[in-house]
C-alpha cells in the first residue's frame, strides 16, 4: 500500500519501482483540479510544500533526491557526523586558483543536505535573519519587495518575539551583526536569557549567565565597542528544529499532499504557447524524473513549477532544461529556451578556523560529552551538552567583519580532517591539540560577511546524477583576503582582551610551513589562503532582480526571466550574501514567496 502523504522508492515492493510509481504519479495526476509540483525538500521547500498545499484545491507533488534523515540529524552537537553519509550530496569544488591551498587537490568540500529538510537538517542551527541593511540592498539593485519593509513581517513570524535581553537592542537581534556597529545594552550580570516565542521556528538564546564562554564574549565586546552577543539557534527541547519539523511534518496529513523520495528530476519540460499579447513564449509543462534505477518518467502541472533544490542543484536543473548561459548550453548540446544568467553570481562566506586554548574548564569536550550521564541527561530532559552545537557568541565590526565563537575544546582528527578535506599537515597546523580529548579550548571562525569574490555552477554533462562543476573562486576579489586577514586580527584582539585572560585564553595561529615568517598581515594573509574552509552558505546562482538586467534570473516575483510557469525559490536568488547565516532568512523569503503564488491567477492549461 502506498501511504497517502509519504512515498518511498521501496525495493521490497514486490512489483518494479518504475511501475508503482507510475501508477502513483497517473492516480496523483487525476485526483485534483491543480497540480504544482516543488522540486526539493529542503529549508524552503518544505515551507512551499506547507503553504501551498493548504489550499485543499491545489495538488502539491514534492519532490525529492534523498530520503529522510537519520535520528542523528535531531541531536544539535552531531551535526558534522552527518557530513560524508548517504545524506549529504558530497560535494566539492573544483580546484581554486586563489585560495584552499591546505586543502587536497586544493578542493573544498561543499557539504549539502540530500534528503527531507535539506542542509537545514544538518547545519549548525545559527538562527539569523539577516540585517535591514542586507534586505533593502537587495530591493535597491531591483529586487523590488524584498526588502526590510516587506520581510520584516515574515521574519516575525518565523521568529516570534523578543521578551527581554535582544529586545532593549533596536532592531533585536538582527542590529547585533550591523555593520555600522550598534552599541546594544548587553548586561551580563543582570540580563535574562532572551527567548524568542511565538515563531514557527522555536529560536532559543544562549544563556550568558550559564556559558562563561558566551559571557567572556559579550563583555570582550562591550570593552571594545563592538556589537557582541549570545549565539541564537533554531532548538526546541534540545532537538534540532528546521522547517522540516515547522512546515512539512505539520502538513503531511494533508491528502492533496505528496512526497516523492529518492527521485531526482532530470530536467524542467517545455512547451510552446501563445501569449495574449501573440507572442510565442516557453511554459514549463512539468518535470522529467529519473528513479535509483534510471528509469524516466514525467510529471504534468497545471500550476507553476517550483524549483526548491538549492544555489548548486538548481542551477544544475535549469542548465539541463535550457534554461541558462548560451554559449554553455550550446557546448553541452542542449536547447536554449531561454538565455539567462544560470549559475553565474555565487556567493559564499569563508571561515578561518583559529584555536584557542584555556585554562578554565568551561567548554565542550570530548571526553564530557560521551560519558554515561550526559547522554542520558539528554534522553530524559533533551538537556546538557548535546542539546546545542556548541556556538555560543556571534559578533561583528566595521569593515564586514564576522565572528563566531565555537566552543569545543577538543575535535576528533579523522572526523574533522576528512569532511573538511584538509591536508594532514595544515589540520595539525590549525588544530595542535586534536589528540586531546581533554583539552579545554575553542574554536574563533572568522569570516568576511561580505565577500565581493563571485564564482559559477557549471553542469559538465548532460547527466543529472553527475555532480555539477562548483568554483567559488574564494578570494579572488583582492579586498576579500583583506577583510579576512582583517577578521583574524579582530579575533587575535578579542582572545587578548581581559574576560579572556581570565580564562588563560591563548590563540595558536597555525604554523604552517607554506608561510614563513612571523605573525603580521603577509603571513595572515598567506594563512588564510591555506587554510580558510567554506562557511557552508552558497547562494546567489539564479539571482532576483528587475527583468532584463544584466545578471538577473528571476523578477521579484521569482517567475524566471523569459518563460512562462516556472519560478525559484531558494538560496540561488540572493543577489548578495546574508551577514551571517541565510537559513532563517530563507524562511520567511519562502513564507513571502507562498503569498505571491498563491495571489497569481491560475495558469490557463
Amino acid at each position: 500500500m502506498i501511504p497517502p502523504s509519504i512515498f518511498h522508492n521501496d525495493s521490497a515492493l514486490s512489483i518494479s519501482n518504475y511501475q508503482v510509481v507510475k501508477m502513483f504519479i497517473q492516480m496523483f495526476q487525476r485526483s485534483q483540479t491543480c497540480i504544482s509540483p516543488t522540486v526539493g525538500g529542503g529549508t524552503a521547500g518544505c515551507v512551499m510544500a506547507n503553504q501551498l498545499s493548504a489550499n485543499g484545491s491545489v495538488s502539491v507533488l514534492l519532490v525529492e533526491a534523498g530520503q529522510h534523515f537519520s535520528w542523528l540529524s535531531t541531536v544539535p552537537l552531531l551535526a558534522t557526523l552527518l557530513q560524508g553519509t548517504a545524506n549529504d550530496w558530497r560535494y566539492c569544488t573544483v580546484p581554486q586558483a586563489t585560495s584552499s591551498f591546505g586543502l587536497w587537490n586544493k578542493s573544498s568540500a561543499w557539504p549539502r543536505g540530500k534528503g527531507l529538510g535539506g542542509s537545514g537538517a544538518m547545519n549548525y542551527l545559527l538562527h539569523f535573519p539577516g540585517t535591514d541593511e542586507d534586505l533593502d540592498a537587495w530591493e535597491a539593485a531591483g529586487a523590488e519587495g524584498w526588502g526590510s519593509a516587506h520581510l520584516r513581517p515574515y521574519i516575525r513570524r518565523v521568529q516570534g518575539g523578543p521578551d527581554c535581553l535582544l529586545a532593549r537592542c533596536p532592531g533585536g537581534y538582527g542590529a547585533l551583526l550591523k555593520r555600522d556597529g550598534p552599541r546594544c545594552p548587553l548586561d551580563t550580570s543582570r540580563d535574562q536569557p532572551c527567548k524568542l516565542e511565538g515563531g514557527t521556528m522555536h529560536v532559543t538564546t544562549v544563556d550568558v549567565r550559564l556559558s562563561p564562554l558566551a559571557r567572556a564574549f559579550a563583555e570582550a565586546g562591550r570593552l571594545l565597542g563592538l556589537p557582541f552577543g549570545p549565539a541564537q539557534s533554531t532548538v526546541r527541547r534540545g532537538q534540532r528544529w528546521g522547517s522540516l519539523d515547522a512546515y512539512l511534518r505539520p502538513a503531511l496529513h494533508r491528502p492533496n499532499l505528496h512526497v516523492l523520495l529518492g527521485t531526482l528530476v532530470a530536467k524542467v519540460e517545455f512547451a510552446p504557447r501563445l501569449r495574449d499579447d501573440n507572442s510565442i513564449a516557453a511554459v514549463a509543462t512539468g518535470v522529467r524524473l529519473q528513479g535509483p534505477a534510471g528509469e524516466s518518467w514525467e510529471v504534468s502541472s497545471r500550476r507553476d513549477v517550483i524549483l526548491s533544490a538549492g544555489a548548486v542543484n538548481t542551477p544544475q536543473i535549469l542548465l539541463l532544461s535550457g534554461v541558462g548561459p548560451r554559449d554553455e548550453l550550446s557546448q553541452l548540446g542542449v536547447d536554449v529556451v531561454a538565455d539567462l544568467a544560470v549559475g553565474k553570481n555565487l556567493h559564499d562566506h569563508m571561515n578561518m578556523p583559529l584555536y584557542v586554548s584555556v585554562e578554565a574548564p568551561v567548554s565542550t569536550t570530548l571526553d564530557k560529552v560521551f560519558t554515561l550521564a550526559e547522554v542520558l541527561k539528554y534522553i530524559a530532559s533533551g538537556e546538557g551538552l548535546l542539546a546545542s552545537s556548541s556556538i555560543v557568541g556571534v559578533g561583528s565590526a566595521p569593515g564586514n567583519l564576522g565572528l563566531v565563537l565555537f566552543g569545543l575544546g577538543s575535535t576528533n582528527e579523522q572526523l574533522l580532517r576528512d569532511i573538511v578535506n584538509l591536508t594532514p599537515d595544515t589540520f595539525g597546523a590549525q588544530f595542535p591539540f586534536s589528540g586531546n580529548r581533554s583539552r579545554e579550548g575553542f574554536v574563533m571562525l572568522a569570516s568576511c560577511l561580505q565577500p565581493r569574490s563571485r564564482g559559477t555552477v557549471r553542469v559538465a554533462g548532460t547527466d543529472p546524477a553527475q555532480p555539477p562543476l562548483i568554483d567559488p573562486r574564494y578570494l579572488e576579489h583582492p579586498a576579500d583576503l583583506q577583510c579576512m586577514v582583517q577578521a583574524v586580527q579582530l579575533a587575535a584582539h578579542v582572545v587578548a582582551s581581559e574576560p579572556f585572560r581570565r580564562l588563560g585564553a591563548r590563540l595558536h595561529l597555525p604554523r604552517l610551513q607554506r608561510c614563513a615568517g612571523p605573525g603580521d598581515a603577509r603571513y595572515l594573509g598567506c594563512a588564510v589562503r591555506t587554510a580558510a574552509i567554506t562557511g557552508h552558505h552558497p547562494g546567489g546562482t539564479c539571482r532576483v532582480g528587475r527583468a532584463g538586467d544584466r545578471g538577473v534570473v528571476v523578477d521579484p516575483e521569482l517567475r524566471v526571466v523569459g518563460v512562462d510557469g516556472l519560478r525559484v525559490v531558494d538560496a540561488s536568488i540572493l543577489p548578495t550574501p546574508v551577514s551571517g547565516c541565510p537559513n532563517s532568512v530563507l524562511v520567511a523569503m519562502a513564507e513571502r514567496a507562498a503569498d505571491i503564488i498563491t495571489r497569481s491567477p491560475l495558469r490557463r492549461p
